[in-house]
């Protein structure tokens, strides 16, 4: 059995659990999964313990920059959301996990968007603007904190946003689990072919609403979590699992 766990700090609404029952029930993969809701000022104890007691744990909201000063290696410059904690290495199965949502829920995305806005400049922040800047897309980001905007334009070779024309945008904030508004909050316009909102609980939020009416597709971060997940499983088992045909098996077992 493999001992995973999520790490976090008001993550009460997390899907997690749910998501890697799915996976293990479909892949074969007996896993048992917790979640540690744990404030700063436990970080690190937490961490220790579960070096000793798990075999690998996902981070999520706020620490997928913090536990970079508790792991040994890393093998991305961007936010870790996955610690393997046999030698307490870091990964980043987000931005695999975001473009395989994007492929799936915005067929065709890849032709049409040249410019991509990023709502942002946390750890899922990274890891979806150093993606799309891979797939040869024009990033530009926005934050309320210009100085940490800036700071991940130099890390991945992104933008500050200056009104550039852009086709899609991404909310990498936590604004709208509580219902706000992250167009509001940061005075954008939404005026996007295509809008991702990297929350997915609740499942539909303002900025998905507000992109919806205005004509865009949009999709929540449903998909992401699922895939990135599955990453995930592949790194802690070392097996190359069939990402995408546990995704979908996955996927009528969480909507039933």
């Amino acid at each position: 059995m493999y001992k995973l766990a999520l790490l976090g700090m008001d993550i009460g609404y997390t899907k997690s659990p749910e998501v890697h029952r799915a996976i293990s029930e479909v892949a074969g993969i007996d896993i048992d999964f917790s979640v540690c809701d744990v404030a700063y000022d436990r970080l690190g104890q937490e961490i220790a313990r579960l070096e000793r007691e798990t075999d690998g744990f996902f981070v999520t909201k706020p620490y997928k920059t913090e536990v970079k000063r508790y792991i040994r290696s890393c093998e991305t410059s961007c936010g870790v959301n996955f610690v393997r904690t046999g030698d307490m290495r870091g990964f980043n199965t987000d931005g695999v996990g975001f473009i395989r949502a994007l492929d799936r829920g915005f067929g065709g995305w890849r032709d049409k968007v040249r410019g991509a806005l990023v709502l942002g400049a946390g750890g899922a922040a990274y890891s979806v603007a150093e993606a799309l800047v891979n797939c040869g897309i024009n990033v530009y980001v926005l934050n309320r904190t210009l100085m940490n905007a800036a700071k991940l334009c130099k890390t991945v070779g992104a933008e500050i946003y200056l009104n550039q024309p852009t086709e899609l945008i991404v909310n990498a904030t936590s604004l709208g689990l509580n219902g706000e508004d992250a167009l509001a909050a940061l005075c954008v316009v939404p005026q996007f072919e295509y809008a991702y909102d990297l929350i997915y609980s609740p499942p539909e939020t303002p900025f998905i609403r507000r992109n919806r009416n205005a004509g865009a597709k949009t999709l929540n971060g449903a998909d992401m979590l699922l895939f990135q997940a599955i990453e995930g499983d592949a790194i802690l088992t070392g097996n190359a699992l069939d990402v995408v045909g546990i995704f979908n098996k996955a996927s009528v077992l969480l909507n039933k």
